[in-house]
């Protein structure tokens, strides 16, 4: 039988607030690339809410 603490001590080393991180800036990076590789679309006005960082 193994022990409780076997496999939780694994779990305990990743921080899963930095993984939620890791994951958002991956996705933001994403669309970041999109919205320089596609057009703009003539359906939605654009809009700038001001809520993104801008380099």
């Amino acid at each position: 039988m193994s022990t409780p603490t076997d496999s939780p001590s694994a779990a305990a080393d990743r921080d899963p607030v930095q993984e939620a991180r890791n994951h958002l800036e991956q996705a933001l990076a994403a669309l970041d690339r999109l919205r320089d590789v596609l057009p703009l679309s003539s359906s939605t006005p654009p809009q700038d809410t001001g809520g993104g960082e801008s380099a």
